[in-house]
This record gives structure tokens, sequence and C-alpha cells, in this order.
């Protein structure tokens, strides 16, 4: 769990920023999301991004700032339990704050910045109970922007300009009964950036600045949510938790996407010319009975629960994205958008899920426990093909679980093992077509085992886990024409993560993580044969990361820092022939607390270190990571 708090204090104010010290994580944009590597999977489907415990619908769109949220929770394992499909590798949970009724903690706080690239970020939150009435609230604002560049990406031309207001009114109606109304607005009105092209298959640094998009690009989004909660305490052993939710969205992309580079002519093959629009409505009910009961004479803690919930999802473009051009290498005349076809309604989607779920957490004796979950979780997808006039249903039905044990070895060291699985449709179900629609589940299974310390001058924990994904989609070796569900991809790790504390004025962080990420069967097509890629290594997934910190409290008003971060080699595609070269970062900072306020100053890639995050356009282009960054900020919390 990443605390609001912790965050401030590192000046981490951002989710890539947040999650990057993460073990077993390397975060990244890449078109214009946040994707994250996790475990030997990778991708907007293998660490979902979740908004206060709600599945987020479609593709992973996250906030670009965490003033306005509580904690940031790194959910391991399959999760598919507590964050529905498909979540083997984990998911991502942003939680927003909450009102609260104690009118003696700290609950304003102002947060202001600028930094480089004219980059400036303001933040302000309050909240308190009203008086001695039975009513409290909460109201945070968050804005960030920048005139040159930042929006998922580094290069120039990708300002940005975002915006985050969320609220909420809670009611003690007794000292059982508490009711809150939540509502949640934020637009993001953003320059794209896709990468730089490989010439002679090797990033060039003197495309490190270029941004190969068209002029008149978008990367905007709308979002409201809206939410309402009862939180009952029944009996001393019952508790009736319900959320009721509502999610109206809109984004929009309008960009130049894929560029290939001819070396010999110095120009750039540019595709995949994309106006694209979501038009989403989500609506659903969450509830869930948790409980203390004797069960065989031991005490037994359980939770029962269900999920309800109906997504209309439209998708406009203006497909089969036929227009290309070519443009020059260096300072290249990047033009306007164009199009051969006309933009309109393409898919119309409406999902019905439906989720029950069983925990359930039994005290063997002093030291065992027997932790166990069931879900069962159906989906109805309902898909209407504008263009063709063609319309399928499609019925999605699925059984996981998860059961382990926890031995408590003494006050300060736990150890667990646990089983679980999970499943998930073949694609994001929101955007099932035609062609997936005879595809089954695809799932997954995890064993893990580790160990926790804590001791008085910090605290430690490894994991070992062994995850496998079955059903992934293959080419069938008889008829390359032809898609079949044959392919298993599988990951073994070890994650190990402490915090220390060397003198009473110097702490220490570390986090590390090694795995084998493989394909175990997957036959792709290669022109008009099939190639086994078994043995070879997934796009986007390092097999070593690392990460150590270093906190040193000068004086009870000064505190330096320095973090240094490593990730591993990884490939561009599935052939293992193109490779994202390894790279180290170092940051730095400095916190001044006064009577004013906390000063601080940071500073990003000391070195202004030239490196690739991730691969786009099967390994044709990279995107190029942070450059150097300075930053001041001012923050205050009364």
């Amino acid at each position: 769990m990443l605390s609001q708090s912790d965050l401030r204090q590192k000046g981490e104010i951002t989710p890539l920023e947040a999650l990057e010290n993460a073990p077993g994580i390397a975060p990244a944009y890449a078109f214009g999301v946040l994707n994250i590597s996790g475990r030997g999977f990778s991708g907007v489907q293998n660490s979902p991004a979740l908004f206060d415990g709600i599945r987020y619908p479609g593709f992973q769109v996250t906030p670009r700032v965490l003033l306005n949220y509580a904690q940031v929770e790194v959910l391991r394992g399959p999760a598919g339990l507590a964050a529905g499909q498909g979540s083997i590798a984990g998911a991502i949970n942003y939680v927003p704050r909450r009102a609260q009724f104690d009118n003696g903690a700290e609950q304003t706080q102002l947060y202001a910045g600028l930094g480089q690239f004219g980059t400036s970020t303001l933040g302000a939150g309050t909240g308190s109970q009203i008086g001695d009435s039975p009513f409290a609230y909460r109201l945070d604002v968050a804005y960030q922007g920048s005139d040159d560049r930042g929006s998922y990406g580094y290069a120039k031309d990708t300002s940005f300009a975002f915006q985050h207001v969320s609220a909420e009114l809670a009611w003690q109606a007794s000292d059982a009964i508490e009711l809150s109304l939540s509502a949640e607005h934020f637009t993001d009105s953003a320059e794209g950036y896709f990468g730089s092209p490989l010439v002679n298959g090797r990033l060039d640094e003197r495309l490190r600045d270029a941004n190969f998009n068209v002029i008149n690009d978008q990367l905007d989004m709308r979002v409201s949510w809206l939410r309402t909660r009862l939180n009952w305490q029944l009996s001393d052993t019952m508790n009736l938790r319900v959320q009721a939710f509502g999610n109206d969205e809109q984004r929009d992309w309008r960009n130049t996407e894929a560029y290939v580079a001819n070396a010999s002519t110095q120009t750039v093959a540019r595709a995949d010319y994309l106006n694209v629009r979501h038009e989403q409505a989500l609506k659903g009910v969450f509830a869930e009975l948790s409980f203390t009961h004797p069960l065989f004479g031991l005490t037994h803690r359980g939770v029962i629960g269900v999920q309800l919930d109906r997504n209309d999802h439209d998708r406009f473009n203006d497909s089969p994205f036929r227009f290309g051009d070519r443009v020059a290498l260096f300072d290249p005349v990047r033009g306007n958008y164009a199009s051969l076809d006309p933009f309109g309604l393409r898919t119309a989607t409406d999902i019905d899920q439906r989720a029950l779920f069983l925990e359930s957490a039994l005290d063997l004796s002093q030291k065992f426990k027997f932790i166990s979950g069931l879900r069962y979780d159906r989906a109805e997808v309902d898909s209407f093909t504008a263009l063709t006039r063609v319309r399928f249903d499609k019925r999605y039905s699925t059984t996981s679980g998860r059961a382990g044990l926890v031995y408590v070895l003494n006050e300060a060291i736990n150890v667990y093992g646990s089983y679980a699985t999970s499943s998930e449709p073949p694609a994001q179900i929101t955007t099932l077509g035609l062609a997936n629609a005879a595809f089954d589940l695809t799932d997954g299974k995890q064993i893990e085992v580790g160990v926790k310390q804590v001791f008085e001058r910090g605290e430690w924990s490894a994991a070992i886990y062994d995850l496998r994904r079955t059903n992934i989609l293959s080419r069938d070796p008889g008829n390359p024409n032809l898609l079949i569900q044959v392919g298993e991809q599988a990951a073994r790790g070890l994650e190990l993560e402490g915090q220390f504390a060397l003198t009473e004025t110097l702490r220490l962080q570390l986090a590390a993580a090694l795995l084998n990420a493989e394909f175990k069967r997957f036959d792709e097509r290669v022109g008009t044969g099939v190639i086994s890629r078994r043995g070879n290594l997934p796009i986007d997934v390092p097999e070593r990361l690392a990460s150590v910190g270093l906190s040193w409290n000068v004086s009870e008003a000064v505190t330096l820092g320095i973090n240094s971060r490593g990730v591993g080699r990884r490939v561009a595609n599935t052939a293992n022939t193109i490779f994202l070269p390894g790279y180290a970062t170092v940051d730095a900072s400095a916190r001044w607390r006064t009577d004013l306020g906390q000063f601080g100053l940071r500073m990003r890639n000391i070195d202004d270190r030239f490196f690739a995050t991730r691969s786009y356009n099967a390994g044709n282009q990279f995107m190029v990571g942070e450059p150097r960054l300075v930053e001041l900020s001012w923050q205050r919390a009364f």
C-alpha cells in the first residue's frame, strides 16, 4: 500500500512515480495510457486499474496525479476474488479520500509545484466534521499542466492540462449506520506521443525530442463518477457494506501512431491514422456482508459478497484506417490528421456482469490460519456492428478460487503459501467482436509462498511465485489463417522488499525482482507459415528489476534522499530479435520543513540518461523515457 502521506513526503504525485519503486513492477506510458509489466505479464489487461475497488472497464485509464487519493494499493496475485476477472498478475486500486468524523485530524492539505518544460501542479483539499452535527465532508481539487511535454511521453509538443475535482458528504445516521454520497470528475486534454522509430534497428538519440504525430492530435478524456455508500454495523459480529455506483465517460483519440524509418532515404512511413471515440455508461451495485462466528469450535471470519453492473459501451472510429504518408526522419513537417473513411459508430456493446464471492479465514490454532475464497462470475455480452448490421451475443461464466495457509512463527514473522485460479475473456470484454465470439475463457493459475518479518528497526518480505496462463490466442499450425486457443504463458519469480533504519537518522529502502518468463506454447504466423515461439520471452517483460533508496534526516527540519532504479533488458517482438536495452536512473530530493510548510526540491534522472521504457508497433518504435527533470514544490497540512 502506498499512502498519500508517504507519496507526498517523497514528492511522488503521479501513478508512474508511485509505482516505479514497488517490487516487481515496471510502469511505462504507451498509446496514451499507463501500461504495467509485473510478474512476467505486461499490458493493460494484465494489471487492470480499479477505482475504489471497482474494476475500471475498457482501457486502463488512470489519473495523472494522485493528490485526490488517500492511497494506491498494489494487489498481488490473481486478485480475481476482489477485483473481478483476469487479474492474475495483480491489480492497481486507486482509493479516493473520504470524509472523516474526526475534528482532531489534519484534514486540510495544500500543494504547489513548478518544474521544467512549463510544468505546474496545484492541489487543495479539506474535510471535517461539520460542528457537532452528524455530517462530515471532504473536497479535493487538483490541476497539473505543461506547456511543452509530459503527455504520456517526453518528446516535444506533448503538452497537457488535467483537472480533477472530488467531493463526499457523509452522514452518521446512528451509532451503527453511516451513509455517504461522493462524486468525482476529471478531464484530460493532451497532445499525443507514440514513440521514436528505430533507425537500422536501434534507437537514435538524435530523435530524442522528435514527435512524429500530427499537429492537430488529440488525447482527451472526460470522466464522471457518482457513488453512494451504506455502512451498517448490524451487530458486534456482523457488518454490511453496500455501494451503488455510476460512471459516465467519453474518451477521444486522434493520432497517427505507427512509424517505420528508412535510413537510406531519411524518411519515416506513417500509418495507423486513428480517430477513435469511446462513449461509456456504467452503473452497478456492490454489497458485502462480513461476519465473525465459531466454526467447528474455531474462530472464523467470513465475507459474502455480490456485484451487479451494466456497461453500455459505444465505439466510434474511421476504420479501416487506410490513410498513410511519409515525412522526413529529421525535422519532419508533421501536417494535420487525414482519413479516407468517414467517422461514425462502429460497434455498440452492452455488457451485463454478475458476481458472487465468498471469503473465509479460519484459525486452526494460534499458529495456523486457513485462508480460502470462491468467486463466480457471469458476463453477458451483446454487440452490434453498425457497418455490417451484424449482431452477436456471448455468455461467459467461470468459477475461480484460492486456498492458503498462514503460519505465525512468532510475533514478528509470518509465513504463507497459497494456490489460486482466475479466468478472463480472450480480449478486453468491452471490445469483443464477432471474430472473438467463439473463444473460451483464458485461464490462470498461481502458486505463491512468502515470508514477512517486522522488527524494531525495520521490516522485510520475500515472495516466490509460479504463474501460468492457458488458452491464450495462437495460430492453428494446420491452417495459418485460423486462430485457436492452445497457447500458454508462464512466469516464475522471486520478489524482495525491505525498509531498514540504519541509524536514528538514516533509512534504507530496497526492492528487487528476479523472474523467468516464457511462452510455453505460442505458434505465430509469419508470412505463409507458422513458427513456434516456445521458450521465447514475452514482449516488454524485464526479468531483472531493482531499486535502492537512502533517506537522511540531516536535522529535524531537513531531509535528503537519493534513489536508484534499474530495469533489465526486454524484448520488443515475439521472435526475440529486437531488444530494449536495460537502464538505470538516479533521482535525488531535498525537503525542508518550516512553520510555513514543507519546501521540496527534486531531480529525476540526474545524469539525463537516454533510455527506452516500452516498445510499440511490433517493435518498430520505442517510447523514450523521461529526461532530466527539476521540480520545486511547497506543501502544507493543518
